[in-house]
């Protein structure tokens, strides 16, 4: 008895654990097979909806002129198009002061924040003993885009000589190079 008895309580773990294989894979089964009807009925009911939207890039360009009529992009400094008539600085003096007009035109299709930087040109170097100061006055900060009123600036380049200006600056020379540097502004 004893060994019978102990071989039916072996078998017993062994049938509830194939009947609950049974029990589970029938329940996955029926899940998935649930699952697929149920995303075969709500695809039957999905719609879109498309959009279009054209991105174009700005335009930027920022032209110079010596007489506010007739405009250059002069935009190198190894080859600019834009020289003030040496007569304009010639036969400087000490203590004196000269002013030239200059002008910036936008001709971008959004906004430009301006800065400005004067120097003196390393090729050919300077020959005064002491350069004359040469600042730019009256730059707008800004220029709207092309087609506004506010889309040209006039402003000044301000060269001035010292009044105790050595004597060892006379017959001496040098070129002043001006640069308007704008950004784009998003409008």
């Amino acid at each position: 008895m004893n060994t019978i008895t102990s071989d039916a309580a072996a078998t017993q773990p062994e049938e509830r654990k194939s009947k609950r294989r049974a029990v589970v894979a029938f329940a996955l089964a029926a899940l998935a097979v649930g699952g697929i009807g149920a995303a075969a009925t709500s695809a039957a009911w999905t719609d879109n909806v498309f959009f279009s939207a054209k991105a174009e890039s700005a335009t930027f360009n920022l032209q110079g002129s010596l007489n506010g009529t007739s405009w250059s992009e002069s935009d190198a400094q190894g080859s600019i198009q834009l020289a003030v008539p040496a007569t304009a600085l010639a036969n400087l003096v000490p203590g004196e002061s000269r002013t030239i007009n200059l002008y910036v035109k936008n001709l971008g299709s959004v906004g430009a924040a301006l800065t400005s930087s004067v120097a003196w040109a390393s090729t050919p170097a300077a020959t005064f003993t002491t350069n004359p100061g040469a600042v730019v006055e009256g730059l707008a900060t800004s220029l709207t885009s092309t087609g506004t009123a506010t889309d040209t600036d006039q402003f000044q380049l301000k060269v001035t000589t010292d009044a105790n200006w050595a004597a060892t600056n006379q017959g001496k020379s040098g070129t002043i190079i001006v640069t308007i540097a704008g950004t784009a502004v998003a409008p």
